[in-house]
């Protein structure tokens, strides 16, 4: 057992002896969208130690959680992956993601705000309820950057990459895109002040805005 073990024959803090350290998480979140070097995940939490980061990384690959794989040509390079156990952390990820939906706020200026996760964050505050045998797809261009979002009944599914006949495509930037969840900007209003450009059906982009709105912008 390692001395910040909890030291409890229980399934909860066993994992937590693994997953409980500062930042640990947070990588395997942003693995969630897909597999990123090295120097992708520590531009992607610039207030980790590098040090620490590959503390962090060393855990998760001897826990079986991340694996490291090679790239092929043209473009060889060494990334991070998370392996089928790390996936599975994918709900335990997107749970805390529901309860934190409550605590945000609108962002602050030193906080960073990037579009992979919001993207990541669809899967969690899709009402199901108030859009039960929904099917559509999305594609979303955030700060040049596409996405692809894909409704099926109770399932959503986000990735980068580009969505297969998507019932309408948006390009905008990620602060426009908080704004449009949060409820501080209306989809008509948005296109107004240019800060959303659309192709395809615009009632499916006011139906994107209204099914994937902050639980406090759908209850205001």
């Amino acid at each position: 057992m390692s001395p910040k073990s909890y030291d409890e024959y229980c399934p909860v803090a066993r994992a937590l002896d693994v997953l409980g350290e500062r930042w640990t998480l947070l990588i395997v979140r942003d693995l969630l969208m897909g597999p990123k070097r090295y120097t992708d995940l520590r531009d992607g939490l610039p207030r980790i130690a590098t040090d620490l980061l590959t503390a962090r990384l060393r855990t998760l690959e001897s826990s079986g959680f991340v694996e490291r794989r090679e790239l092929p040509r043209p473009a060889p390079a060494t990334v991070y992956a998370l392996t089928d156990a790390g996936c599975g952390l994918g709900p335990a990820v997107l749970a805390l993601c529901k309860v934190g939906l409550p605590l945000l706020g609108a962002p602050q200026s030193a906080q960073s705000v990037r579009a992979e996760r919001l993207v990541l964050a669809l899967q969690a505050t899709f009402c199901r309820t108030a859009f039960p045998g929904l099917a559509e797809a999305y594609q979303l261009q955030i700060d040049g950057e596409p996405y692809a979002v894909a409704v099926a009944g109770e399932t959503v599914e986000t990735r980068p990459g580009n969505a297969a006949d998507p019932a309408v495509s948006l390009t905008t930037d990620a602060a426009t895109l908080v704004e449009l969840l949060r409820g501080d900007v209306a989809p008509a209003g948005a296109i107004a002040r240019g800060a959303v450009t659309l192709e395809g059906d615009r009632a499916a982009f006011e139906r994107f805005a209204e099914a994937f709105a902050y639980p406090a912008s759908r209850s205001a």
